[in-house]
């Protein structure tokens, strides 16, 4: 199974490492402030009291190590750009072949069932997602169209889950303390943004049945990006538009490929 297992730390700690550990600060107190103010509606969802002294004890973990381990911080925050384009272009492939096998899975319930399956929860489950998703491409090849560029993904899928076994910021960190360090935020860092997206899912839940008046928009990530969604393309911007407009009323006969 491809699904995250909440208790491992390796998993954890993959997770985390997307995640700039501000924001996740950031995001982690508003999460405490809504979710005490609607405990009562909560608990009944798996949230109460007791389970919330768990978080906030988390979330002291993650604050200590915050302002203890500087070093660890700033060797994060350097690995995260590289570790977003990873990912990122591992979650696009995802969406490409999920959408693929779902044309088929119309008329094939056990297709269906498989690829949902197979299909990452979150980062974690990534590696072991993409090689899942992969099988199941290769089974039904014979099946799909050639423009679905079908061995193109397959040539892709090796690649992307070997480089998502390693981060930038834990391979290349040169003191094993560091090291040590930085796996230990990226643990916590994890820990908490799965925190808060169970937190969310039980709000939205209670919102849908009546059980807790408040706006879906309350139990939603607001600075950290949901683990799945890939980082959008850039726009080409102005100025560079306005160069390219310039250049080619030099050489009106050049297209653009």
């Amino acid at each position: 199974m491809s699904k995250t297992n909440f208790l491992n730390d390796t998993h954890l700690s993959i997770v985390g490492r997307r995640h700039g550990s501000d924001l996740v600060a950031l995001e982690a107190a508003e999460a405490s402030a809504r979710w005490g103010r609607d405990e009562a509606a909560l608990a009944g969802y798996g949230f109460g009291a007791s389970v919330r002294m768990d978080y906030e004890a988390d979330r002291t973990k993650h604050e200590t190590l915050r302002v203890s381990r500087s070093q660890a911080m700033a060797t994060k925050k350097l690995s995260l750009a590289a570790r977003d384009e990873q990912v990122s272009r591992a979650w696009a492939w995802v969406d490409r072949v999920t959408s693929t096998l779902d044309v088929l899975g119309l008329t094939d319930d056990a297709l269906t069932t498989q690829a949902h399956t197979a299909k990452p929860e979150d980062d974690a489950g990534l590696v072991a997602g993409i090689q899942a998703l992969a099988n199941i491409l290769a089974s039904v090849k014979a099946r799909l169209p050639a423009d679905a560029q079908v061995d193109q993904r397959l040539s892709e899928a090796t690649q992307l889950a070997a480089e998502l076994g390693s981060s930038p910021g834990y391979v290349h960190t040169s003191k094993g303390q560091a090291v040590s360090d930085t796996v230990q935020i990226d643990v916590l860092d994890g820990k908490l943004y799965i925190w808060i997206r169970e937190l969310n899912k039980a709000g939205r839940r209670a919102i849908r049945n009546g059980h807790l008046q408040a706006s879906s928009q309350d139990y939603v990530f607001h600075h950290l990006k949901r683990s799945g969604n890939t980082s959008p393309q850039q726009p080409v911007p102005p100025a560079t538009a306005t160069a390219t407009a310039a250049t080619s009323t030099t050489a009106p006969a050049q297209t653009a490929s």
